[in-house]
């Protein structure tokens, strides 16, 4: 069974080309983006998996789609289902899933046809069964990967879109904002990060955790605070590390500032393939402060990611960068003395299902690349939010920061003491 596109695929963007030349030199350090979509109903056999596909992918053309990196340009290509639809019966039990994630999150994707693949995972429920997502992250960013969801799994009809970002219609960019945005990521490659007090040795493997809260939760405290859920989302990201780091170098020393990366979504089309991210810095601040503290300065801090202005000046610096410059600023920002760490934020609007069973929880995987200690990727889809950690499983104490930051979220939701 296949599905077949024909027309000429768009061009490779700067960092399409950088992901690929990312080193792995580890089969834990993939380049992969995914997410888990636990489904309501009775798990659906193979052939019936691939008949829902073939219908959908026509109007998916990024599943549709494989690098060429000497033309620089991503070629529409037929996909053989066979390759791209697996099966995993589970044992019983409420980690089975996680589990089986943790152990296909690492298997290579198919060689022949696009870099993706589903998993249907069942047998740890009754009446419930999950998908397994996984997409190379050079074909998709986060917000193409909504768009794919949304096209396999959403409302045929829907016009709703995750995918996208809302652009103005003439947004207005002026020099002094694009030497904003350029002097931002520059002070990013300059500073040294919370890693390099610690001394910590990076390695390639990886340990994945998640962490589920109200997004309720998120978004009353970041109103409370002058921001947003995503400052609040940022936030309790920043001040766990900076518990890590105050139990790393001891009570005398006040932890450093935390550099957060961010994949700022600058997609204008919700379907096109590779990644049309520009990279944005959060920094939350070190020392003995408190997580309201750090909530209000992150609050503070943001307000030119949240600008439209700002996001149109981060979508012409990428789009007009080489890419060699975009290999070099990756390089960089793998460096033990310069890394931060990965923090992406995608809503899912559309509810989601599987021939009539729905969606009831999607759940975010993330790939961590050598030289960056630690993702969050989190998803909020039907009233909760979903965070999976990736982080590098040879630093001591981080394969805790998604209770760190639980805990974070959940002091901002507690009742106050009389």
């Amino acid at each position: 069974m296949s599905a077949n596109a024909k027309r000429p695929g768009p061009r490779l963007d700067a960092m399409d080309a950088a992901l690929w030349a990312v080193p792995v030199r580890s089969v834990q350090t993939r380049p992969h983006i995914g997410a888990v979509l636990h489904c309501e109903g009775t798990a659906p056999s193979l052939d019936e998996v691939k008949a829902e596909l073939a219908d959908r992918l026509p109007n998916c053309a990024s599943l549709r789609s494989r690098v060429n990196l000497r033309a620089k340009r991503w070629d529409p290509v037929s996909v053989d289902l066979e390759d791209h639809v697996a099966e995993t019966v589970l044992a019983p039990g409420p980690d089975a899933v996680d589990d089986a994630v943790r152990r296909l999150i690492h298997q290579p994707l198919p060689a022949n046809g696009p870099h993706w693949q589903l998993h249907v995972l069942h047998g740890h429920e009754p009446g419930r069964y999950a998908l397994l997502y996984r997409v190379h992250h050079a074909l998709q960013d986060g917000a193409g990967m909504l768009g794919a969801l949304e096209s396999l799994f959403g409302e045929p009809d829907s016009s709703v879109s995750s995918a996208g970002y809302p652009f103005p219609q003439s947004p207005k960019v002026t020099f002094a904002e694009t030497g904003r945005t350029v002097a931002a990521l520059g002070y990013a490659l300059r500073r040294k990060g919370i890693w390099a007090p610690a001394k910590v040795e990076f390695s390639s493997r990886r340990t994945l955790a998640w962490a589920d809260v109200p997004a309720d939760a998120l978004r009353t405290a970041g109103r409370r605070h002058g921001g947003t859920a995503n400052d609040a989302f940022l936030a309790a990201l920043g001040h766990g590390l900076a518990e890590w780091a105050g139990g790393q170098y001891g009570p005398a020393i006040a932890a450093p500032p935390v550099t957060l990366l961010i994949p700022a979504n600058v997609r204008r089309e919700p379907d096109a393939p590779g990644n049309r991210i520009a990279l944005a810095v959060a920094e939350v601040p070190g020392g003995r402060l408190t997580a309201d503290e750090r909530l209000r300065a992150v609050a503070a801090s943001t307000t030119g990611l949240k600008s439209p202005t700002r996001r149109e000046a981060l979508r012409r610096i990428a789009a007009a960068a080489p890419a060699w410059l975009m290999i070099r600023v990756l390089a960089a920002l793998r460096s033990p003395a310069r890394t931060g760490a990965l923090a992406s934020n995608l809503v899912l609007r559309s509810p989601l299902r599987f021939r009539g069973d729905p969606v009831t929880r999607v759940v975010p995987v993330m790939w961590t690349p050598e030289g960056v200690p630690l993702t969050a990727l989190l998803i909020t889809y039907q009233g909760t939010t979903s965070v999976c950690f990736t982080t590098d499983a040879a630093i001591p104490g981080l394969d805790g920061i998604h209770e760190r930051w639980r805990r974070t979220v959940e002091s901002w939701t507690a009742p106050a003491r009389t």
